[in-house]
C-alpha cells in the first residue's frame, strides 16, 4: 500500500488535489493498518491466551474451593458423627458409673449386714465364752476352797503324815490353777492387815491400824493378775479357834 502510494505520487503530473491526497492517504493509511495488524492480531491473540489461562486458573481455583467445600463438609460430618458417638459413650459411661455405684452400695449394704452378722455372732460367742470361763473359774474356785477346807481340817487335827499329803495335794491343785491363770493367796501369822488384799469374815468390820494377823479364814484368788477375792483374815483379839472351826464346817 505504501508502494502504491508512492506510484501515484511519482504520477501525479499537475497540481495535487484533495482527491489525490485522498488516495495517497488511504494508501498510506492501509499499509500501516497492514503493517499494524499482525502485531494486533499477536496481541490480541496473547490477550485471549492469557485470559483463557487465567479462567482455567480461576475454574482450578474453583474446583479446588468446591473440594476444599466437599473436605469441610465430611469434616463436619464426622465432626458431628464423633459427637453421635461422644454423646452415646457420655450416655453409655454415665449408666456403667450408675451400676457400679448401685453395685458398690449393695455390697457395701451386703458387708455392713455380713459385719452386723459377724459382730452379733462373735459377741454371741465371746458372751458364751465369758459364761464359759465364768463357769469353769467357780469350779476352779470351788475346787480350791475345798481343797483348802480339807487341807485347814487335816492341819487342825494333828497327825503329821495326813497334814504333809494334805499340803502337798493342795500345791499340787494350785498349780493346776495356776497353768491357767487362778493364783491363791495365803498370809503368815504376824503380817499386818492390808484392807486392799484382806477383809475379816464380817466384811462391814474394819480393823484398827497396825492390826496382825494370826490365821486365816478363806483363802484369797485372783485370775489373770487381776484380785477376784481378798484372803479373809483373823486378827489379833478374835477367836482362832472358833472361827476356823466354824469356817471348817462350812467349807465341808
Amino acid at each position: 500500500m505504501l508502494l502504491t502510494a508512492f506510484l501515484l505520487l511519482n504520477k501525479i503530473e499537475g497540481e495535487f488535489g484533495l482527491l489525490e491526497a485522498f488516495w495517497c492517504l488511504l494508501c498510506v493509511g492501509g499499509g500501516a493498518w497492514i503493517m499494524v495488524l499482525p502485531f494486533l492480531k499477536e496481541f490480541q491473540a496473547e490477550t485471549d491466551l492469557t485470559e483463557v489461562k487465567e479462567l482455567s486458573a480461576s475454574i482450578e481455583k474453583v474446583d479446588s474451593l468446591e473440594l476444599l467445600l466437599k473436605r469441610v463438609e465430611n469434616a463436619t460430618e464426622q465432626w458431628l458423627h464423633v459427637e453421635d458417638r461422644a454423646n452415646e459413650i457420655n450416655v453409655i459411661s454415665k449408666e456403667i458409673s450408675d451400676k457400679m455405684n448401685a453395685e458398690a452400695r449393695d455390697f457395701s449394704d451386703f458387708l455392713q449386714k455380713a459385719n452386723d452378722t459377724e459382730k452379733k455372732h462373735l459377741r454371741l460367742e465371746v458372751e458364751k465364752l465369758g459364761k464359759t470361763q465364768k463357769d469353769w473359774l467357780q469350779v476352779y474356785t470351788a475346787t480350791l476352797d475345798h481343797v483348802f477346807a480339807l487341807t485347814q481340817a487335816g492341819r487342825q487335827s494333828g497327825q503329821e503324815n495326813l497334814i504333809k499329803q494334805l499340803n502337798a495335794f493342795q500345791l499340787a491343785c494350785r498349780e493346776v490353777a495356776r497353768r491357767v491363770g487362778v493364783v491363791a493367796h495365803e498370809v503368815q501369822s504376824g503380817e499386818l492387815f492390808d484392807p486392799e488384799q484382806h477383809q475379816l469374815r464380817d466384811a462391814d468390820s474394819k480393823p484398827k491400824d497396825g492390826s496382825k494377823i494370826i490365821g486365816i479364814a478363806a483363802q484369797g484368788l485372783s485370775f489373770q493378775g487381776r484380785l477376784i477375792r481378798k484372803t479373809v483374815v483373823v486378827i489379833d483379839g478374835e477367836n482362832l479357834e472358833g472361827l476356823s472351826k466354824t469356817e471348817t464346817k462350812k467349807k465341808t
